[in-house]
């Protein structure tokens, strides 16, 4: 019982001696793919293509455990919209009637991350599962998310810029509404993160 609690005193005062043990904060960015495949089918007399007609934004809240020796674990909730877009062209018809809308998702992931010792700028890789939900009900709703970017602590405020890349599982079956619909499984996006 004794050498439990000395473990436990000994790591929050490790802790302690390299910063906080937890920090929170925002993050946001840009997703460098869009959330569905760009695909074509062909018909009798029609033309149907799905695909993401914008990449839109991702934005949401972070917390982080700082563990000693440069590791810590981050768990993010992030709101992702996807956008589908939707276009039909009859065979003798020119012009497509094309229609679009967003999809709500919500992005859970649990990272395990690595900080590089160097004195300044820390660089970083992270690993771990990522859970989604959706307002569509046929996307997959877990993947594993790899990353890396650089850390700079200024004052009690860290920011870290990095690049993420989520491989999805495979989804569902897609509503006959949306039959030729495919969710990417490659999902690749530039985040900042402030936190304190």
């Amino acid at each position: 019982m004794t050498r439990n609690r000395g473990l436990t005193l000994l790591f929050l005062l490790s802790s302690a001696a390299y910063g906080q043990l937890f920090s929170i904060g925002i993050k946001g960015g840009v997703p460098f793919t869009g959330g569905f495949s760009d695909v074509t089918t062909m018909g009798v007399d029609t033309i149907s293509r799905t695909f993401s007609k914008s990449n839109e934004y991702i934005i949401g809240a972070m917390g982080e455990l700082h563990l000693p020796l440069g590791l810590s674990v981050e768990a993010d909730v992030l709101y992702r919209p996807l956008n589908l877009a939707t276009s039909n062209t009859l065979v003798p018809q020119p012009v497509p009637f094309q229609t679009s809308r967003s999809i709500t998702s919500f992005e859970f992931p649990i990272l395990a991350k690595y900080r590089f010792p160097f004195p300044l700028v820390k660089p970083y890789v992270e690993a771990g599962p990522s859970f989604r939900t959706s307002s569509l009900g046929y996307l997959s709703n877990a993947g594993f998310a790899i990353g890396g970017g650089v850390e700079l602590k200024i004052s009690k405020v860290r920011f870290g810029p990095e690049i993420r890349y989520t491989r999805w599982g495979s989804g569902g079956t897609p509503s006959v509404a949306v039959l030729q619909a495919q969710s990417n499984v490659n999902q690749a996006e530039f985040l900042l993160g402030l936190s304190f």
